[in-house]
């Protein structure tokens, strides 16, 4: 009977080879023909490439889900139908950098034209774009009031006399505890966003002027700061392997897979070639356990058995004595 897990387990460790040898070769063609597609530019962003392109790219360039335009020399990423100009691509911690079009373009009135919410982004490795980690989000609401507000300091007039408004437009702090209740009469809501607003940043308008109050100016430059997106979604799967999980270590900038592992190990790099030769090595470990079991003279049921050790307990002792 102890030919028969011998067979049973000796299809399955062929086809683990092969299927390990295939995703290797499959890993090495994506590589090559990554490297093989020249990076573009377009104005401030002189680095665009792979999992980015260009419109216009080589077909193969870059991934469609992160296709950027170029537009009057400004490269813009369109996000959930809204229009984002580019501001900085990091392609060492992976994050890209970008602020509402509005903002950019409409010196006049400077406010977002689309609304966006942290809620809009899923957090799963399904969308190409994530939001990238800060302390924490401040959503900020515009609101175009028919009558000025003066008896709530939390109402920050925005100084758009050009905007065509009809009326008088506020900027709100929405995590100041303001709430539905907290909407005057008259006032309709214009546009909703949020930015990053990060504890001890400069750039932060939670920093309040002399007398207790936020001014415009700072929710304005928080806004041209813009907010940051992820891709670790691709890198995950490039990296760690398709439905695996993987992290930034902020502390050593290195990407650290989840979830993956081989005989029963966690593997901290669950690359193609971090995969083969843990492989290996626990092929090798569990044939040196079935020789063990051999002269021990130790049986358990076959289905109990794992790669190699019936190759160690049954057919390696017949190779020796021969």
């Amino acid at each position: 009977m102890s030919g028969l897990p011998s067979c049973s387990r000796s299809p399955q460790s062929v086809v683990v080879a092969v299927t390990l040898i295939f995703a290797l070769f499959q890993q090495t063609c994506c590589a090559k023909h990554r490297t093989s597609c020249p990076s573009s530019s377009c104005g401030e962003i002189g680095d665009i490439k792979y999992p980015f392109r260009l419109k216009g790219n080589p077909g193969g360039c870059g991934l469609p889900s992160y296709e950027l335009d170029c537009v009057n020399n400004r490269t813009l990423l369109t996000l959930f139908s809204g229009k984002y100009y580019v501001k900085e691509i990091n392609y060492d911690r992976y994050h890209i950098g970008v602020i509402d079009s509005g903002v950019v373009e409409d010196t006049s009135c400077s406010f977002p034209r689309y609304f966006l919410s942290y809620r809009n982004f899923s957090l799963d490795d399904t969308d190409p774009l994530n939001l990238y980690y800060v302390d924490f989000y401040a959503n900020i609401v515009f609101l175009n009031c028919s009558n000025r507000v003066g008896d709530d300091p939390r109402y920050v007039e925005v100084k758009a006399g050009y905007c065509d408004s009809g009326g008088v437009i506020y900027a709100v702090d929405l995590d100041t505890g303001f709430t539905v209740m907290d909407v005057k009469a008259g006032c309709r809501v214009k546009v909703a966003t949020f930015t990053n607003a990060t504890h001890g940043s400069d750039v932060s308008y939670r920093y309040r002027t002399h007398d207790g109050k936020v001014s415009y100016a700072d929710i304005l430059k928080s806004l041209e700061e813009g907010f940051w997106l992820t891709w670790l979604p691709v890198v995950c799967r490039d990296q760690c392997g398709k439905g695996i999980d993987c992290d930034f270590n902020q502390t050593t900038q290195q990407i650290q897979c989840l979830g993956c592992e081989m005989f029963n190990h966690g593997v901290s790099n669950c690359g193609i070639l971090s995969r083969i030769n843990q492989y290996i090595r626990g092929y090798v470990a569990f044939v040196t356990r079935g020789f063990a079991n051999r002269i021990k003279n130790i049986r358990r049921p076959f289905w109990d058995y794992r790669d190699g050790e019936i190759l160690g307990q049954d057919i390696l002792p017949i190779f020796i004595v021969v």
